[in-house]
């Protein structure tokens, strides 16, 4: 019985928030007609009422998913019924089966513990990853910029052109690139610079990042300065390689002494306390 009321109060807080968001859609759309025609593309207004439960935007949401990795904006709409689907499949196959009411009721506190922080969780690991994956491939793009820049090419032109190229070696990183040069025909090289160290806060791409502006700004010669840039860059990789090697040791005490030291002792002092005790029991 406990559980029966249980479900039907999710269900009646999840009916509660969606009719909320409908009279506010409703309303938001009785507004929006005085201004302008509702745009044929947009998603849906059930899209609409479940992203907003879900996340407060859909903007927000795609943005998130781009940071993952994930560059299908389509696949934003269809986040926050996938959490919906599968909370409700848990609960249902919860409440016909046959453990006790107190389990059931804990099964489903975790399951929408499970549902609302894990895939937010996955998505900022996937994130942090990728930032790390990307600037560690930027040595790579420093050394082909330098190169076209001394063929003639202007930054820009190397930043459309390097969009396309390197789709076979990285798509992550030929999707930064190609929103950099996309920017920069839209705001300016300068702003869609910032923009890339905003989307990728790493040391490597600060640096990057400030080597082109200062290029702009007082027309230095960049091409001989990205090599050298991206020969520091390496380095810096190499040196951090280096010191997790050596760091190695220190943390392969811990398992060393609680695994092998510990198992050595007992086994030395086991044959004397054995014949201790038998002497003692004598």
């Amino acid at each position: 019985m406990t559980l029966v009321i249980a479900f039907l109060v999710v269900l009646a807080a999840l009916l509660y928030f969606v009719l909320n968001s409908l009279r506010y859609e409703q309303r938001r759309k009785r507004i929006a007609g005085f201004i302008e025609e509702e745009s044929n593309r947009g998603p849906t207004t059930i899209n609409r009422l479940l992203v907003r439960f879900g996340k407060g935007s859909q903007k927000e949401l795609e943005q998130k998913l781009v940071n993952a990795g994930y560059y299908n904006k389509e696949w934003a709409k269809y986040y926050f019924p996938a959490k919906v689907v599968f909370l409700l499949l848990v609960l249902v196959g919860v409440f016909f089966s046959e453990l006790s009411d107190t389990n059931k009721m804990l099964v489903g506190l975790f399951t929408l513990i499970g549902v609302i922080v894990v895939p937010d969780l996955l998505l900022e690991v996937r994130r942090k990853a990728l930032v790390g994956k990307t600037s560690s491939q930027l040595p790579y793009l420093l050394d082909m910029m330098s190169v076209c820049v001394q063929t003639g090419m202007t930054i820009e032109a190397t930043l459309s052109y390097l969009s396309k190229e390197l789709e076979a070696f990285d798509g992550d990183l030929c999707y930064q690139i190609k929103r950099t040069s996309d920017s920069a025909k839209i705001k300016g090289l300068e702003k869609a610079l910032d923009d890339l160290s905003e989307r990728i806060p790493t040391p490597a791409v600060r640096s990057f990042v400030l080597t082109l502006i200062q290029n702009l700004q007082y027309g230095t010669s960049v091409a001989h300065v990205l090599s050298d840039l991206a020969e520091d860059m390496r380095k810096i990789q190499v040196l951090t390689v280096e010191e997790k090697v050596g760091s190695l040791s220190a943390k392969m005490s811990v398992p060393l002494i609680l695994f092998i030291m510990f198992p050595i002792v007992i086994l030395i002092l086991a044959p004397g306390i054995m014949q201790m005790s038998i002497n003692i029991g004598g």
